[in-house]
Parts: structure tokens; sequence; C-alpha cells
């Protein structure tokens, strides 16, 4: 099954986000476990995606893990996470080669891990997670959406006229793009974040992304 785009999935309400929230509270911080048993699910269930990772995994995971607890951080502050989401799902397409079709094996070995490592998971925190990762989903998708029509814009001439409809993303999906833009220039002048850091020259990853507050990630 195709995931849904960005104007079919409604924002998390605060329940879900407090029972997504519930299911990661045990877990110690900096622990990486979530993101272990994430990544071993992920490669039982779609065994070509190992390829797309180094054969030392371990950074990944911690990578994986900071993210995912920012975001879950920061859910209900959703137009900063949408930011950071969308240059995610962007860096995710242009540099692993990650397309729609990976993101349902992606969602279901999240769910599966978090309940792995959760001792109060339950059926509600497990339809809460399934809102929560459809959200994300659509938003990285959006990204993604995003890099592909720049991508096609740079290989016309400048002087071809764009083509009618070339931007991907549905109407509603480009107005509420404009509106993050803004609300991300609001930022406190104190925020500070766990991607707080300047970003070192070289190699570059795919979590190496803007921060919901706009700040940049350390690369490895």
């Amino acid at each position: 099954m195709q995931p849904r785009r960005i104007t079919e999935v409604p924002l998390p309400n605060a329940s879900v986000i407090e029972a997504v929230r519930e299911s990661c509270a045990s877990l110690p911080a900096g622990s990486t476990r979530l993101s272990e048993s994430f990544y071993a699910n992920l490669f039982v269930m779609a065994p070509d995606v190992r390829a797309m990772f180094p054969d030392d995994i371990r950074p990944q995971q911690r990578r994986m893990a900071d993210a995912l607890v920012e975001v879950v951080r920061y859910l209900d502050a959703p137009d900063h996470v949408a930011q950071f989401l969308r240059e995610l799902g962007g860096r995710h397409y242009r540099e692993l080669g990650v397309r729609p079709e990976h993101y349902p094996f992606v969602g279901r070995a999240l769910v599966r891990a978090v309940s792995e490592v959760s001792p109060t998971w339950s059926s509600s925190m497990s339809s809460a997670w399934v809102l929560v990762y459809e959200w994300i989903t659509a938003t990285m998708l959006a990204g993604a959406e995003d890099a592909i029509s720049r991508e096609e814009g740079a290989r016309r001439s400048p002087g071809d006229a764009a083509p009618r409809g070339d931007d991907r993303r549905p109407p509603g999906d480009r107005d509420r793009s404009g509106a993050r833009s803004s609300a991300g220039d609001q930022r406190p002048s104190d925020a500070r974040h766990a991607y707080d850091t300047p970003r070192p020259s070289g190699a570059r990853h795919a979590y190496d992304t803007p921060g919901p507050y706009g700040a940049s990630q350390p690369t490895r």
C-alpha cells in the first residue's frame, strides 16, 4: 500500500502525541535500544534496504535515535517539525535513494521496535504510533517531491518555461509550505536544540539536516 499524501493525513492530536511520548518515556537519555531494534526489524522485512547503509550501522543507529527523540519531543510544534522532516525526506531521496515504496516497511519496523522496548506497550499505543508515522511519512514524502521538482527544474534549460503543474505537491500542501517557512523565521532567539552545532566540512549524511528550529545537526 502506498503512503498517503500530506493533504490526506491529519496532524496527530494531543492524546495521540501523549501516547507516543509515553511509549518512549522509559528509554534512558542517549539510548539506542529503539533504533537498534528498528534497524534489526527493517532489515528482516526489507533485506534489500541493508545495502543503502554502511557495514557499521552503529553511527546510523545513533543518528536515527536522536532524530526520532527530537521529532517526538516537538510534535506539538508541528510547523518546526514539518520543516525538519521535509528536509530529511529530501535528503533520504537524494543521498540514500529512499523511495515511497520503502516507507511502509520503515513504518512497520518502527512500530514493532517500539513494542519491543516499551514496557507499557498497548494496542492504543500501537494505533497512536501508526497515526504519527503516517503524518511523518507524508511530510517526508512532500520533501522528497520538492527534491524531485528541483532536479527537474535544474535539468531544464534557463530559457524553458516551467510546464503548468510542475510542482508535484498538491496546492494545499504548497500553501502550508509557505506558512511553515514564515513560522520557522519566528523561532525564539534563545532557543537551543540538539542540532544547534555548526556543520563541519566534509561528507554529509541523510540525517545532517536542520532541526525543528532551523539549526544544523553535526555530521559524523
